[in-house]
């Protein structure tokens, strides 16, 4: 066999080995290029959640323990513990805010005055950016049919709509913006409280 001969052979050996390895092997891809979702910029408000946390409604055991049953929904979602009104009122009786900021070791609970069309940006913020939820003082026949006044804890707000566990079902429930703007006053005002995280907080420590 002559050189150029000995060359084609060559050539077409390699040209059917390569044909096989295709045949019998997958193709080797590029990796896919993922692109990370950005988390949202930085607020005057508070920092953005990694994860949102989980509110798990509880209904009051009596017909003046809204509030704190609304206070122990927010410490449980918080903290993992598993407290209800009875535990609140028997610790705290009827200091809302002190028993916030007493169970939630790393997170400054503030009175945020009355809600009002110019405290929805904070009250989006927290619940919707920073996974906190917020409790919301109301009165009128959609929260209250007594007349008494009701605390609930706000959990979403979507546009008009506005989620919160009510503590007077034991249930989540929707209501709107407007309807909460314009709700009559309860006997200490239609004022909500909102939390801050600082860097001593620790989230769902309870089992």
């Amino acid at each position: 066999m002559n050189r150029l001969a000995a060359l084609l052979l060559a050539a077409g050996l390699l040209a059917q080995a390569s044909s096989i390895y295709q045949q019998t092997h997958e193709p080797v891809l590029p990796l896919a290029t993922v692109t990370p979702t950005p988390r949202p910029a930085p607020s005057a408000f508070g920092e953005p959640a990694e994860e949102p946390e989980v509110v798990m409604p509880i209904p009051q055991q009596t017909g003046d323990s809204a509030g704190q049953t609304a206070v122990a929904i927010a410490v449980n979602c918080l903290t993992g513990k598993h407290l209800d009104g009875e535990d609140i009122y028997h610790a705290y009786g009827y200091e809302l805010l002190r028993a916030l900021r007493e169970e939630c070791p790393g997170l400054q609970w503030l009175d945020g005055g009355e809600i009002g069309p110019d405290r929805w940006e904070l009250v989006e913020h927290k619940v919707n950016v920073e996974g906190l939820p917020v409790i919301l003082a109301l009165n009128g026949p959609e929260f209250s049919v007594s007349g008494r006044g009701h605390i609930v804890l706000v959990c979403k707000v979507e546009g008009e709509k506005v989620t919160f566990a009510d503590p007077a079902t034991g249930n989540m429930r929707t209501s709107t913006r407007s309807n909460i703007n314009q709700a009559p006053a309860h006997p200490q005002g239609n004022f909500f409280f909102y939390a801050r995280r600082d860097e001593t907080f620790t989230p769902r420590v309870g089992d």
